[in-house]
């Protein structure tokens, strides 16, 4: 199958701690409407990675898929003046998916978990899967430790398809093929197997925080730890390494309509509060 990238999806994404975007191109909104208050619950990276999404989507006829930077009038989102919105229809196929670049390694061990506003106006999804990535599901190719297994997809320019691993001659492949089983060392298509989390949100502004251990792998044979990528993680019940972050990833429900807005996205950690007697 052949994938589409919307030429929308190459505008900048700055995603960090009070980072305003001048985008005239694009409408303003009015202020949004949010209890900035519960920011002083928490302790934010205060130099967040700025954030590229490209998004894409598969062959269904009309299907489309989108990342569009916002400017929002006033005070904005609690003093941010930009958001990202992230948008996908009818992708009845395989779907569609907003991949964040390339970040790291980034150690965010000092930190508790991930952390954005978002709201999902409209009567379209307001669930969606969130990805991350690590030096163990990155390929060796981008500084990571793992290997894709991959022929290329006529399809798209640069892009890749997974094939059966052939098991008779072995480091061959079985050419347009796809695969059933992952080998330990493998990255998968697209970069999995990535460490993921299944959310909804409302159609107001809300802060989300999302800690670490919340985010797990598919039970494949590329799981962390295996045979071949040992390096366990720094995250108990999980193989994730914060102190190796890459990349993140959006991936919208598959045939729904979905409208996705996201900002000030960075790395968190709740406030140490003084106990009773230092008060």
């Amino acid at each position: 199958m052949s994938l589409k990238r919307t030429s929308r999806a190459q505008l900048l994404l700055l995603l960090g701690l009070g980072g305003a975007v001048g985008c005239s191109a694009y409408p303003t909104f009015p202020d949004a409407s949010s209890n900035c208050s519960v920011d002083d619950q928490y302790d934010f990276d205060p130099n967040p990675p700025t954030i590229t999404f490209a998004c894409y989507f598969d062959s269904t006829p009309d299907a489309s898929a989108g990342a569009t930077v916002v400017t929002l009038d006033g005070n904005g989102l609690c003093g941010n003046q930009s958001a990202q919105v992230l948008t996908s229809s009818h992708c009845n196929d395989w779907g569609s998916t907003c991949n964040g670049s390339t970040f790291g390694p980034r150690d965010e061990s000092a930190y508790q978990g991930l952390s954005f506003w978002a709201r999902a106006p409209g009567n379209g999804s307001k669930g969606f899967t969130i990805s991350l990535y690590d030096a163990n599901n990155t390929p060796t190719t981008e500084g990571g430790n793992c290997t894709v297994y991959a022929i290329p997809d006529g399809g798209v320019q640069g892009s890749t398809i997974t094939v059966y691993q052939d098991p008779n001659n072995p480091g061959a492949t079985i050419s347009g093929a796809a695969i059933a089983t992952r080998l330990p060392n493998e990255c998968g298509n697209n970069k999995t197997n990535s460490y993921d989390y299944v959310m909804s949100v409302t159609s107001d502004w809300v802060l989300y925080t999302i800690p670490w251990p919340d985010f797990t792998q598919s039970a494949y044979p590329n799981r962390v730890p295996n045979v071949d990528l040992t390096q366990t993680g720094n995250v108990p019940g999980t193989g994730l390494l914060t102190t190796e972050l890459f990349s993140l990833g959006i991936r919208p429900p598959k045939e729904a309509p979905f409208e996705l807005w996201i900002a000030d996205m960075g790395f968190y950690r709740k406030k140490v509060q003084p106990d009773a007697g230092q008060m």
